[in-house]
């Protein structure tokens, strides 16, 4: 059974929910493994004459291996790091 978990909306970082690893097909044909992790993160508070929102979005964030989410449950706060390609290269836990 799944752990429970709260996420305050006070919290303006990320809040790391799960991932998802495997291989997808490219359009040539050949087997190239992804690693994904989803995590909730604040909206931007930008508001504009077209543009409002409030509260939490979910995200799926491309990472360079499954490593990087290696120890993380579900609920955890995390600071991310990102490559010049804007894949995760680290999470850390946010204290």
């Amino acid at each position: 059974m799944g752990k429970e978990f709260t996420v305050s909306t006070d919290y303006e970082g990320y809040v790391f929910l799960g991932w998802a690893s495997g291989m997808f097909e490219t359009d040539k044909g050949a087997k190239m493994p992804y690693h994904n992790m989803y995590v909730l993160s604040p909206v931007s508070s930008y508001v504009s004459e077209d543009y409002q929102a409030s509260g939490m979005k979910a995200e799926k964030k491309k990472c360079v291996s499954a490593d990087v989410w290696q120890d993380l449950e579900p609920g955890t706060r995390v600071k991310l790091f990102f490559d010049d390609k804007k894949r995760v290269v680290m999470a850390a836990v946010d204290e």
